[in-house]
């Protein structure tokens, strides 16, 4: 990993900036305010007005001009902790090698990391949310409200995996930064994503509200929303746009299965989807999630009954996700396995099943002769027990199935298994 070997920085600025954006904070001076002043309110020692006169090369730190435009240097400034909490998580996620809590405070300089079915979001004070998928590592590097005005400067490094922020807006002076080992953007924008794979040194910057200024490699470029590009320590790459949602069949029918699953059609270019699913319609309390290839339907397993949203998003041939749209589906498992059994009876038949899901369960049970199907030979409703006996049945091939009933607040749910034969020789 080249962490500690290139500079990187994701900047969200209200003034732009590049890859050498100084660690400064600009004052205009007041009336009455000097370096002494300055250091006294504003810095972490009043010692370090020397240090205000050097960077700003005051001559006379006494007859500064009201309005002079002062840099002050962040590392030296006064401030109190950003108040970042743990606001959702699932899975294993870890911060400082201790396991994740909701309300769990995070400190500067925390390390956080998800596992192979982890998620986790990070809100700070003044409601910006940073969310991160699988296989995430990342490291807060700076999180501080300044008492020179209360101004926010918040700095996440992604060292692999991915993140997702929305900033609510920022004054002037203050930021918020998402970094990886080999990219600088300054970004303006609320929404964003930044993503870093170890392996090949390779970057991605995905837009979705606001713009994005990333450097890397003695390059620069502006990516708009919208767009997003790939970047190296080498340089980088073309922009392209970010590709439409892939189109999910069916995304609100209720998911009654064992498994979850979505099938989709992705846009021509893509080569793969990631789709999640969350408690929430924003997506900070993500519960699962899946990166398929090509065309192949996303499945989920262990998702309880409830009601969530699942959204995709398609992934260019360059690593580059693009856009979503969410959508609400309730789950609700219910069915029934079935099967045959001896009746006891010379001329009988047993048929038999076992519910699947939760809460009180009626069936029905269909069979026909296979040669003429719309011809119901029995068609019963609102069993209440887990079997039928079928006597007096002719030699010949047939048909069967049987459905799993629930009332609830929301109605009648009839969930229909998987049609059974059934050969009776003699």
């Amino acid at each position: 990993m080249l962490a500690g070997t290139i500079a990187a920085t994701c900047l969200l600025s209200t003034a732009p900036a590049s890859a050498d954006d100084p660690d400064y904070v600009e004052h205009s001076l007041k009336p009455g305010e000097s370096p002494y002043t300055l250091a006294r309110d504003y810095l972490v020692s009043s010692r370090h007005h020397v240090a205000i006169i050097q960077i700003n090369r005051i001559r006379d730190a006494r007859r500064i001009p009201v309005g002079s435009i002062i840099r002050l240097p962040r590392d030296l400034m006064a401030y109190r902790p950003a108040g970042l909490r743990v606001e959702a998580f699932a899975g294993q996620v870890t911060i400082n090698g201790q396991s994740a809590a909701r309300g769990m405070a995070v400190p500067e300089g925390a390390a956080i990391r998800t596992g192979g079915n982890g998620f986790v979001s990070l809100r700070s004070s003044d409601g910006s949310v940073l969310t991160m998928p699988t296989n995430t590592h990342a490291r807060l590097v700076r999180a501080r409200i300044y008492r020179l005005d209360d101004l926010k400067d918040i700095e996440f490094r992604v060292l692999s995996g991915r993140g997702e922020a929305q900033v609510p807006g920022l004054r002037p002076r203050e930021r918020y930064r998402i970094g990886t080992p080999s990219t600088v953007s300054a970004v303006r924008g609320t929404v964003f994503r930044v993503g870093y794979a170890d392996q090949g040194d390779r970057s991605v910057v995905e837009v979705v509200e606001g713009a994005v200024a990333t450097a890397a490699g003695g390059q620069e470029a502006l990516t708009s929303a919208g767009f997003g590009l790939a970047a190296s320590a080498g340089g980088v790459g073309q922009q392209e746009q970010l590709q439409p949602p892939p189109e999910i069949v069916a995304p609100g029918a209720i998911q009654t299965q064992a498994g979850v699953a979505f099938a989709m059609a992705l846009p021509p270019a893509a080569v793969g989807a990631r789709t999640q699913i969350a408690r929430d319609a924003g997506f900070t309390d993500i519960i699962g999630e899946q990166i398929s290839a090509g065309g192949e339907a996303a499945t989920f397993s262990d998702i309880d009954d409830g009601r969530y949203f699942v959204r995709a998003r398609a992934i260019s041939a360059s690593g580059i996700e693009g856009n979503t749209e969410v959508y609400s589906f309730r789950r609700k498992r219910l069915g029934a396995e079935a099967g045959t059994q001896p009746s006891g009876k010379e001329d009988g038949y047993r048929f038999v099943w076992l519910p699947d899901g939760e809460g009180e369960t009626t069936y029905a049970f269909q069979l026909w002769d296979r040669g003429r199907p719309s011809h119901l030979i029995v068609d019963e409703t609102a069993i209440d027990r887990q079997g039928i006996v079928i006597s007096d049945l002719k030699p010949g091939a047939y048909e069967w199935r049987v459905a799993a009933i629930q009332i609830d607040e929301e109605g009648l749910l009839q969930v229909w298994g998987p049609v059974q034969r059934l050969n009776v020789t003699e």
